[in-house]
């Protein structure tokens, strides 16, 4: 599509307010005088090539964005709208932007390729209404064993949850954001992309996926983007979600095959199980449990086993329990207790020590989406399609560092 000056000033501009960067800010980025930019978005000055490249990765955005059709990304404009703080830390507005020039980069090289795998994922394969609280915690319920079930996984933990997105065709990245927002979901076109808060603990990240696998699953119908705040626990999309993730990530019967397997034989549950967060939040009191042998007894050390076996924190475990009527309020009290002593550290440090392999508090998720960029990016260079030098920024862009890069015979310079 051919574009005229002005209407590309106009998308310059619509771009820079988008991404919440005032013009003294992007002169500065650029090295440039406030007056320049003025003069650029008013469609008074040319942009030149190199400036425009900068502008593009100041905001995210690939540079084949500003000339086509259908410019506005909706789902990316909702979050950027729905995310101000990001203005507040120039930090996380950095990591925001590079988390979003991945992203286009990924678009812009399946689309030089000709593929379309991220056009897969599932929009809105559960689209169902909710009225009350209780709807969306047995929704939540039903969904995360439907879901288990199509995905032929068992009794079997998740091994790695960004991984799984990524069989269903979900883009997956971590990105530094704000404190209190675990991640948001939104469609580009037809690709689904999940971001991730990369300054949580792995444990947390792990439910952010899945909880924001479910928002995929079920809430992008009515809106182009979900973003999921901690304040927002209220929200019956949030309740759902919540309770999705811990379903999904420790299913009752798993939870009690682990715990028969540990000498524990259980008490038949007495109530259908609501679940929490990875956080200290409960939608609904608990019964009381009947009344159990000594040899059914839960303790500590069981607890952080569970969170190692399936991958959560030993918070989740002790909530998940009790919200299966396997361990009373009482014990619940106790077990969260020891969980902040200094005794409870030692434990989990004796265990981690043991078996380091399974240690679920070290280490990021699986970055998908840099995975995507890198095999991708080498493929385009292998196919002709872009420039060696195109090639080592995008490799730059995935995190690779320059011995990484050399390694790479594309990328190598030719005599």
């Amino acid at each position: 599509m051919t574009i005229t000056q002005e209407e590309l000033a106009r998308r310059l501009k619509e771009a820079r307010e988008k991404a919440r960067f005032t013009q003294e800010q992007v002169a500065s980025a650029l090295g440039l005088v406030r007056p320049v930019i003025a003069q650029i978005e008013a469609g008074k000055r040319k942009v030149s090539s190199l400036e425009l490249a900068a502008l593009a990765h100041l905001y995210g955005r690939p540079i084949h964005s500003f000339f086509e059709e259908a410019f506005e990304a909706e789902g990316l404009s909702y979050i950027l709208r729905a995310v101000p703080e990001v203005c507040s830390d120039h930090q996380i507005q950095e990591g925001m932007n590079r988390g979003l020039e991945i992203i286009n980069a990924i678009f812009d090289l399946e689309n030089k390729l000709g593929v379309n795998r991220l056009s897969s994922g599932p929009l809105c394969a559960y689209d169902r209404k909710m009225r009350t609280r209780w709807d969306a915690v047995e929704q939540g319920q039903e969904i995360a064993a439907q879901e288990r079930n199509r995905l032929g996984l068992g009794v079997a933990p998740v091994g790695d949850p960004a991984s799984l997105l990524d069989t269903q065709g979900i883009l997956t990245l971590e990105m530094q954001l704000p404190a209190g927002l675990s991640g948001f979901t939104f469609r580009s076109g037809e690709a689904t992309v999940c971001a991730i808060n990369s300054t949580e603990p792995p444990v947390r990240q792990r439910y952010s996926v899945i909880h924001e696998y479910c928002h995929a699953l079920c809430d992008l119908n009515d809106l182009p983007a979900i973003v999921s705040r901690e304040e927002g626990k209220k929200d019956l999309r949030e309740v759902r979600a919540d309770v999705f993730a811990a379903c999904f990530l420790i299913p009752e019967n798993a939870v009690r095959e682990f715990l028969k397997r540990c000498g524990k034989a259980m008490p038949s549950r007495i109530q259908v199980p609501l679940m929490v967060k990875d956080k200290v939040v409960s939608y609904e009191a608990r019964q009381a449990v009947a009344k159990q042998s000594r040899s059914s007894t839960i303790n500590y050390p069981h607890v952080v086993r569970m969170a190692r076996y399936f991958g959560v924190s030993v918070e989740a475990s002790i909530w998940r329990l009790f919200n299966l009527n396997l361990i009373s309020g009482k014990e619940k009290d106790l077990l969260l207790e020891q969980d902040s002593s200094p005794a409870g550290k030692a434990i989990k440090d004796i265990l981690r020590k043991k078996d380091p392999d399974k240690d679920s508090e070290k280490g990021g998720i699986f970055q998908n989406a840099t995975e995507h960029l890198f095999y991708l990016a080498v493929e385009a260079a292998r196919g002709g399609l872009i420039s060696r030098n195109k090639l080592i920024e995008l490799l730059e862009l995935a995190g690779l560092q320059n011995e990484d890069i050399c390694a790479i015979s594309e990328a190598r310079r030719t005599t």
